[in-house]
């Protein structure tokens, strides 16, 4: 990997904790430099403008998260494993601060909702893949009979998704972890008393 790379690399794993904190609005250029420790022209060399680097900040960001869900659900043989393992992941999330700033689609999506659109349509985008990843172990479960044939798989990833979201959003906001882990045993609940085959 050639040095200019390297560069660019490091300035968007700074700024994405950045970003993924103090969001778009809230993060300036001067602290993108002060934080990488490069000149402004050594940001220009490799990015156009701050939007630039907020969309490849988000990427990164979003891959951790990625990372993350990919290295507990390979640990896994059954759905009903997995989705447990997804909670497991959103706890991590808050208490061991896994991703800086907590959950980079929930941060951009609350942020982007009317004042960035390349942001928000980067976190529908990423919402999307992790619901379409989510319906697909919801679907092996129901055809490994675990989970039921009548569940309506599109509202059980609401609801999941609803939950995780916002057990993060409240424990941010209160910097306290219970609400999180409210959450996800409200999800754990919701597998084994809603989804489960005989619930």
């Amino acid at each position: 990997m050639g040095k200019g790379q390297v560069t660019k690399e490091h300035i968007i794993r700074q700024s994405a904790g950045l970003f993924n904190t103090k969001g778009y609005t809230g993060t300036s250029l001067s602290e993108i430099i002060e934080r990488c420790n490069v000149r402004k022209g050594g940001i220009y060399n490799h990015f156009e403008n701050k939007d630039e680097i907020a969309l490849a900040a988000f990427d990164y960001s979003f891959t951790q998260l990625k990372n993350l869900l990919a290295e507990a659900l390979a640990k896994c043989s059954d759905p009903t494993d997995k989705m447990l393992a997804i909670c497991d992941v959103y706890v991590t999330l808050i208490e061991q601060d896994a991703c800086e700033g907590g959950c980079p689609i929930l941060n951009t999506a609350v942020e982007s909702d009317d004042g960035h659109p390349l942001l928000k349509e980067r976190a529908q985008l990423a919402m999307t893949e992790l619901i379409t990843a989510l319906e697909n172990i919801i679907k092996e479960g129901i055809n490994q009979q675990e989970f039921r044939r009548d569940i309506d798989v599109e509202a059980a990833c609401s609801v999941v998704i609803a939950l995780f979201e916002g057990g993060v959003m409240l424990s941010k906001l209160y910097d306290d972890s219970k609400y999180i882990r409210y959450c996800t045993d409200q999800v754990r609940a919701y597998i084994k008393g809603n989804m489960g085959v005989g619930a």
